[in-house]
């Protein structure tokens, strides 16, 4: 596998690339202007230099003794072509002749001849190559430079990043081991975070050990109790069967029940670690009506709520179901035949009020039927509700209370 690059190198490198573009279009650009001005200046000195010839009466000469006549002539003893006449060429032609790759001035003269000044391209081109080479040579001193600066630059910026990264990939977790991993505000922000992060953890780790701490200590009660009932059983023969039998299915069921309690508790801190949704009161109360539909039709139960009162919840979606499902399932296995279940909505309250008739207990047996109210209120305070339960008269009360700051009671804010 390929190890991935670091985030000051891919700046740095796309810095350099777009330095190295930027340079070669304009470079490109100038060293082409200053090629044309350049022949466009040997052009126009071509045409005053035959001019001048014409006007004083040079083209009686020789066309090799032309160039020299020239250096007589005190107005081109200054003259900026005058470096050029090594690459003039003076000749007579009888008939013009075809454009070349150079540059060439044409005079007619009176005895029908004309006179052809031609030079090449050869000192243009040195000079437009002498001014590409000051440009790579000042560019690339200046470019350096801006490198180890920029490169400083980004090195001081990505210090506090390498900090941290330090930090995680290390074993401490002390807060006071992150002094110099202080920067910019993305990554003060990013060390709170990985502060908070930390905190969360550790509470949870402590959470964890609680929990199972309590869970050892009630599923040692009863292990205990069964291992004395088996040994009472073995060293007494008159005891009864039938209700050393009873008794210990009384103890593993007993602690078969506090096993599920620590699973729906390790599932709901799983979900706790997602992030939350809004959900829907009354959807969640249609949905538990839909998915026990079965065990009601079989009970003759009738579920009734006022579908105009409603409230959304911003919670983890998968934790509150799975408590709700409790909720609901110990609600219909312990209703009473042929009765009515009525959920009340309060929005201004934020609250659900479930009532119920009593009845026996049901042979139906759930999952969730085995989490009571014990492990219900234990969750209160990490999903942010209430859990009330009461009975009058026949009936029992349920109420689920949210707290104001995950829920939204149509039209107030969350």
């Amino acid at each position: 596998m390929n190890k991935s690059r670091s985030l000051q190198f891919s700046i740095l490198s796309f810095f350099i690339f777009t330095s190295l573009v930027t340079f070669i279009a304009l470079g490109s650009y100038v060293v082409n202007d200053y090629r044309k001005e350049l022949k466009s200046n040997l052009h126009n000195s071509l045409i005053v230099m035959a001019e001048d010839i014409m006007n004083h009466g040079l083209y009686t000469q020789p066309a090799d003794e032309l160039k020299n006549a020239f250096h007589f002539l005190e107005e081109y003893h200054h003259s900026p072509f005058v470096m050029l006449f090594d690459n003039l060429e003076f000749s007579y032609v009888d008939t013009p002749p075809a454009l070349s790759s150079g540059i060439e001035v044409i005079k007619p003269l009176d005895d029908g001849r004309h006179l052809l000044i031609s030079s090449s391209l050869e000192a243009v081109n040195q000079k437009s190559m002498e001014l590409s080479l000051k440009l790579l040579m000042a560019f690339g001193g200046v470019l350096l430079l801006f490198i180890v600066i920029f490169n400083a630059v980004l090195s001081q910026l990505f210090k506090p990043l390498k900090c941290l990264v330090e930090f995680c990939d290390s074993s401490t977790e002390r807060q006071n081991a992150l002094p110099l991993c202080s920067g910019s505000y993305e990554v003060n922000n990013l060390k709170s975070a990985i502060l908070n992060l930390m905190d969360k953890n550790q509470n949870l780790c402590k959470n964890k050990q609680a929990v199972f701490r309590e869970a050892a200590h009630e599923i040692k009660s009863p292990i205990a109790i069964l291992k004395a009932r088996l040994s009472l059983f073995r060293q007494n023969g008159e005891y009864d069967k039938a209700t050393f039998i009873t008794e210990s299915l009384e103890d593993i069921n007993t602690i078969s029940n506090k096993l599920k309690e620590l699973l729906f508790l390790k599932e709901i801190e799983w979900d706790m670690q997602k992030n939350r949704e809004t959900i829907s009161v009354q959807e969640q109360c249609g949905m538990m009506r839909s998915a026990f539909e079965p065990i009601l039709e079989k009970k003759g139960i009738s579920m009734h709520s006022d579908l105009e009162q409603d409230f959304s919840l911003t919670v983890h979606k998968e934790a509150i179901e799975k408590v709700m499902q409790a909720i609901f399932e110990n609600i219909f296995m312990h209703t009473k035949n042929g009765s009515l279940i009525n959920n009340y909505v309060d929005p201004e309250k934020r609250e659900i009020r479930i009532v119920n008739e009593i009845g026996g207990k049901s042979d139906e047996t759930l999952f969730s039927s085995f989490i009571g109210s014990k492990m219900i209120n234990r969750l209160a305070d990490k999903l942010g509700y209430s859990y009330e339960t009461f009975e009058e008269g026949n009936h029992f009360h349920t109420i689920i209370t949210f707290n104001g700051n995950n829920t939204d009671s149509t039209g107030a804010s969350l």
